[in-house]
């Protein structure tokens, strides 16, 4: 289920990031710089996490072999986050052999 919950939730960001424009959104459009295009690269992450805590009581009329599965009237919390990072690591050269990958270094 957690798979199942993670894939849609990693599909939807996609398509939402592609639709504002992705990277090209964040640094702009390629450039020409002596007779090559430079196109940024950038990493996204996204980290999410939930969690929840609570407790049941009653028994919510129930009586006999289901009194525990239907308990009620409890108290609880739930929460849930989404960071999203975006940072530059580089960008593509367009060359006579091919793109080329140049990482941005510190």
């Amino acid at each position: 289920m957690k798979d199942l919950i993670t894939d849609a939730i990693s599909k939807k960001f996609a398509t939402t990031l592609e639709s504002i424009g992705g990277a090209k959104a964040l640094y702009g459009d390629p450039i020409e710089f002596n007779g090559e295009q430079i196109i940024p690269v950038a990493r996204v992450m996204v980290v999410l996490a939930a969690g929840a805590d609570g407790s049941g009581g009653g028994n919510a009329g129930l009586t006999g072999s289901i009194t525990n599965m239907a308990k009620g009237g409890g108290g609880g919390k739930a929460d849930a986050s989404v960071n999203v990072t975006i940072e530059p690591v580089g960008y593509l050269r367009s060359t006579a052999d091919g793109p080329v990958f140049c990482p941005l270094t510190t």
